[in-house]
C-alpha cells in the first residue's frame, strides 16, 4: 500500500475507511503480514474498550490493506498496568494504551505532558502542543530509551473532579482524606492535608467501597459512570483542574521497526485519529453521565473561587519548585505555559463586532 493512501485514509476518518479499502479495485492482504497485541489500561463498560479500541484495531487494519492484525487485551491481562512501559519494551506486549501520569516513575516529564493545571482549555490548543510545538518529538526520543517507540497521545476529556465517600465543599474538607491522585493536583490536596494513594483504575472501586480511599480522581463524569464509582461514592466535587490530560500509544521498538514506512505510517496515522475520537466521544458521554450520577443520588458540588485562587496560585509553585530537578521537565513545562500565554492573549469565542 502507497503512503499517499495512508494520508488519504486519515483525511477521510474513520467512518470512510471501510468503504475506501473494500472497494474491489483495491487489493487486500489474504492473511496478515503482522500481528500485535494491544493492552489497554479502560477495560468493560468504558466506550474505548468497547467501541473505540476494537475500531482502531480495525481501522489500522484497513489502512494497512489487512497486512497488520492487532488483537485487544483488557488491562491487567498480559501484564500489570503501572508495567506496561516495561512490558512493551520487553515485547511482553507490542502495543500498550496507557496514561501519560502512570510512567512518572521511569519518565518525570510525563507528569507535566499529561496535564497542567488551569494551562490549557480545548482539544485544538493540546494537539498543537503535541504536534507543532514539539511534545512529541520529546517524548518519542525519551520512550526509545526503553525501546517503544510513542504512537501519540490520545484525549480524554477532563481531569481533577473528586468523587468520594464524604462531602468535599471546600479545600479545607479533604484535610484527613484519602484521595487517589496524581501530578500537582495531588499535591494540592496533600498541602490541604489529604493522604495520596497510588491505585490503578481497576482497583478504585473496591478501594472506594472498602474505605481504603475516601476519594478519587479519575477523570470525567463519564469516566466514573464507566467505572461505576457512582455506585459507592455519593459525592461530587469539581471543578475540573484539566482539560483532555494525555492518555497514550505505543508500541515495542523492534515491532515498530521491523514494519516498512507506510505500515509505521499507518500506526502513528491512525493513533491521531483515535485520540481525536476519544474526546469527541468521551465529551458527549461526559454530559450524559451527570443525569445518570444524580439519579443515582450523587450530590454536586464546585470549590468557591477563593479557593481556586489559593489552587492557582500553589500550583504555580509546585511546578517551579518540581521542575528543577529534571531538565526535560524543565523543557516540557516551558513549552506548556508558552503555548498557554500565547493562547490566553485571545479571548475565547472572540468574534469581532459588526
Amino acid at each position: 500500500m502507497r503512503r499517499r493512501d495512508v494520508l488519504k485514509a486519515a483525511a477521510l476518518g474513520g467512518a470512510a475507511l471501510t468503504g475506501m479499502f473494500s472497494s474491489p479495485k483495491k487489493s487486500f492482504a489474504k492473511n496478515p503480514e503482522f500481528s500485535f497485541r494491544l493492552q489497554s489500561f479502560l477495560g468493560p463498560g468504558w466506550k474505548e474498550w468497547e467501541v473505540l479500541v476494537p475500531r482502531f484495531c480495525k481501522m489500522v487494519n484497513l489502512m494497512s490493506g489487512g497486512r497488520i492484525e492487532i488483537k485487544p487485551y483488557p488491562p491487567g491481562a498480559l501484564v500489570a498496568t503501572f508495567d506496561l512501559i516495561d512490558g512493551v519494551g520487553k515485547r511482553v506486549v507490542e502495543i500498550g494504551y496507557g496514561a501519560q501520569a502512570y510512567w512518572r516513575g521511569v519518565f518525570p516529564y510525563t507528569i507535566w505532558a499529561w496535564g497542567v493545571p488551569f494551562a490549557l482549555d480545548v482539544v485544538e490548543h493540546y494537539d498543537y502542543l503535541w504536534y507543532e510545538a514539539g511534545l512529541l518529538n520529546i517524548s518519542r526520543e525519551q520512550f526509545a530509551t526503553k525501546n517503544i517507540h510513542f504512537l501519540g497521545p490520545v484525549y480524554s476529556d477532563e481531569w481533577g473532579e473528586t468523587i468520594s465517600t464524604k462531602p468535599i465543599r471546600t479545600l479545607s474538607d479533604f484535610k484527613g482524606l484519602k484521595i487517589r491522585s496524581f501530578g500537582v493536583v495531588a499535591d494540592i490536596w496533600k498541602h490541604f492535608g489529604a493522604a495520596i494513594v497510588r491505585l490503578p483504575g481497576e482497583e478504585l472501586y473496591t478501594g472506594l467501597a472498602t474505605g481504603v480511599i475516601d476519594g478519587v480522581n479519575w477523570g470525567s463524569p463519564y469516566g466514573n459512570v464507566a467505572t461505576k464509582l457512582h455506585e459507592v461514592a455519593k459525592f461530587y466535587c469539581g471543578p475540573s483542574l484539566i482539560s483532555f490530560d494525555a492518555e497514550d500509544l505505543f508500541m515495542n521498538m523492534d515491532a515498530y521497526k521491523a514494519l516498512p514506512s507506510e505500515l509505521q505510517e499507518c500506526m502513528n496515522v491512525a493513533s491521531r485519529i483515535f485520540a481525536l475520537q476519544r474526546a469527541t466521544i468521551s465529551t458527549y458521554e461526559s454530559a450524559t453521565a451527570v443525569g445518570l450520577m444524580k439519579k443515582a443520588g450523587v450530590k454536586f458540588s464546585t470549590l468557591p473561587d477563593s479557593d481556586l485562587a489559593q489552587m492557582r496560585k500553589l500550583s504555580d509553585e509546585i511546578i517551579q519548585d518540581q521542575a528543577k530537578a529534571d531538565p526535560v521537565s524543565q523543557k516540557v513545562i516551558k513549552m506548556i505555559m508558552d503555548l498557554s500565554k500565547t493562547i490566553s492573549e485571545r479571548p475565547r469565542m472572540f468574534r469581532a463586532k459588526e
